[in-house]
C-alpha cells in the first residue's frame, strides 16, 4: 500500500508540473504585454492549433486540472508518511512539509524553468497527452463556460462599467510593462499619450481665439504675403468682417505660385479654400479620423454660440501623441526650468504638462484646460504681474500679463500647503 501511495503521489506531483506548465502557456498567451520566450513562440504557432483549444478554454481546462491535482498531492503525501509507529500529528507534518515542497516545485519553479529556459520543442510530442487531460476536464469546464455567458447577459451594464475604467487598466499594462523591462521609457511615454488622446476633447488641443493667426478678406494678396513672410504658416485662415465669421482658408502655396502682376491685382477671394467647422467638445480622436479620410489640414472650431473658439491643425493632433515638433523658425514659447522644482512657462501651457513637470493636478472640476486660465478661475478676476496663488503645495507666480490674460509664470514647489492663497 505504501509502495503505491508513493508511486501515485510521484506521479501526481509530475502531473501537477505539467499541467502547471501548459497553463502558464495559456495564461502568457492571454496576455497583452508579456515576456516574449522561444517556449511560447513555438506554443502559439504550432501547438496551440494542434489542441485545438483557445487560449481562454485553454487556460481553464488546466487551470481546473491544476487545483484538482492540488489537494490529490497533499493526499497521497499523507497516504505515503503514515507509519503505525509514528505519532499522526507527526505523520501529518511530514505530509504537509513534503506536499508543500512537491507543490511549489512543480507549480511555480519547474513552470518558470521550462517556460524561461528551454524552447518547448518536446511538448509537440506530448499534444496527445493534453488533449486527453483537457477531454477530462469537459464535464467541468463546460458548465463552468456556461455559467461565465449567463454572467455576461448583463453585458450592457458591464461593458459600460468596463470601458470607464479602460484607461486605467491600459495604464496598469503599461506600467506593469515598463516594471518588466519590456517597455523603454519613450515607448511607455507614447503609449500613455496615445491613451489619453482617446480622452480628449477639441478645446484641449486647439489653438485658442486669441492666439488665431488669420486675415481679413478685404485685405490684398501682397498683405498676405507679409503676413505669412513675418508668421511663417503654410495655411492662413481668413474672416469676414469679424474673425467669428472664418469663411476659409489659404494655403500659402496657392500664394507664392503667382506672378508679380497677380499678386498686386487678384483678389484675395480667389485664393480661399473652404474649410470645416468643428464643436469645441468633439473628441481628437473622431477628428484625427476624419481629417485623415478628408484630407483636410485645418479646421475652425466653435463654441456653443457658433463663434470661433479656435483653430486645430493636423500638426496640433500629431504633438498630443508624439510631443511638441518645433519648427526651426518658431520662437522658443517652452518651458524653462530654473531649479529642480521651479519652472518659467508661458500661460498657454496645458495641464498635462503640468503634471508631467510637479506631479500636480488641480483638484476637483475645473473648466480650465491651460494654467493661465486656472489662475484666472482660481482668483475670480484677471491676475496682474506680480500677484501668485498656492494651491496643494504648488505656487504659481504671474510674471506677464495682458489685462486679458496670462503670459508668462512661474511655477514652484511651495515650501508649505494651503488651500488658496493669493498675493500681489
Amino acid at each position: 500500500m505504501t509502495l503505491l501511495c508513493v508511486t501515485l503521489a510521484l506521479l501526481l506531483t509530475l502531473l501537477l508540473g505539467f499541467v502547471s506548465y501548459i497553463q502558464l502557456l495559456y495564461l502568457e498567451s492571454l496576455r497583452i504585454i508579456r515576456r516574449e520566450t522561444a517556449a511560447l513562440q513555438f506554443f502559439r504557432d504550432t501547438v496551440a492549433a494542434k489542441i485545438g483549444l483557445d487560449n481562454e478554454r485553454g487556460s481553464l481546462a488546466f487551470s481546473l486540472l491544476k487545483h484538482i491535482s492540488l489537494p490529490l498531492v497533499g493526499v497521497f503525501y499523507l497516504c505515503t508518511l503514515v507509519r503505525p509507529a509514528v505519532p499522526a500529528w507527526q505523520s501529518v507534518l511530514e505530509a504537509a512539509v513534503f506536499s508543500t515542497m512537491a507543490m511549489l516545485l512543480s507549480t511555480y519553479f519547474v513552470p518558470a524553468f521550462l517556460y524561461r529556459r528551454t524552447k518547448g520543442f518536446w511538448i509537440l510530442r506530448t499534444v496527445p497527452i493534453i488533449k486527453g487531460l483537457a477531454f477530462l476536464t469537459a464535464p467541468l469546464s463546460l458548465p463552468m463556460q456556461g455559467f461565465h455567458s449567463l454572467l455576461e447577459l448583463d453585458g450592457d451594464t458591464k461593458r459600460e462599467s468596463a470601458s470607464a475604467d479602460s484607461t486605467q487598466h491600459v495604464e496598469a499594462l503599461i506600467t506593469a510593462g515598463a516594471e518588466e523591462g519590456i517597455l523603454e521609457e519613450e515607448d511607455r511615454k507614447l503609449i500613455h499619450s496615445v491613451v489619453a488622446f482617446g480622452d480628449k476633447s477639441v478645446r484641449e488641443v486647439m489653438t485658442p481665439r486669441p492666439d488665431v493667426i488669420a486675415i481679413s478678406a478685404r485685405k490684398s494678396v501682397e498683405d498676405l504675403r507679409q503676413l505669412v513672410i513675418h508668421e511663417r504658416y503654410s495655411r492662413v485662415p481668413v474672416y469676414e468682417d469679424t474673425i467669428d465669421n472664418i469663411i476659409g482658408f489659404i494655403h500659402v502655396r496657392d500664394l507664392f505660385e503667382l506672378d508679380a502682376e497677380a499678386r498686386h491685382s487678384k483678389p484675395l477671394r480667389d485664393l480661399i479654400r473652404p474649410i470645416r467647422l468643428v464643436p469645441e467638445t468633439k473628441p481628437v480622436a473622431d477628428l484625427l479620423r476624419e481629417m485623415q479620410h478628408d484630407g483636410s489640414h485645418i479646421v475652425v472650431v466653435i463654441d456653443e454660440y457658433g463663434s470661433t473658439a479656435g483653430v486645430v491643425t493636423m500638426e496640433d493632433l500629431v504633438e498630443e501623441i508624439l510631443g511638441e515638433i518645433r519648427d526651426e523658425h518658431e520662437p522658443d514659447r517652452d518651458v524653462r526650468q530654473e531649479s529642480e522644482t521651479v519652472f518659467v512657462a508661458p500661460g498657454s501651457l496645458d495641464l498635462d504638462r503640468l503634471h508631467d513637470l510637479l506631479n500636480f493636478r488641480p483638484e476637483g472640476d475645473t473648466q480650465s484646460t491651460t494654467v493661465g486660465g486656472l489662475i484666472t478661475e482660481w482668483l475670480g478676476h484677471v491676475p496682474q504681474v506680480g500677484e501668485s496663488v498656492e494651491r496643494d503645495g504648488v505656487r504659481f507666480e504671474v510674471l506677464a500679463a495682458n489685462g486679458r490674460r496670462v503670459d508668462e509664470v512661474r511655477i514652484s514647489r511651495a515650501a508649505t500647503t494651503s488651500a488658496v492663497v493669493a498675493t500681489t
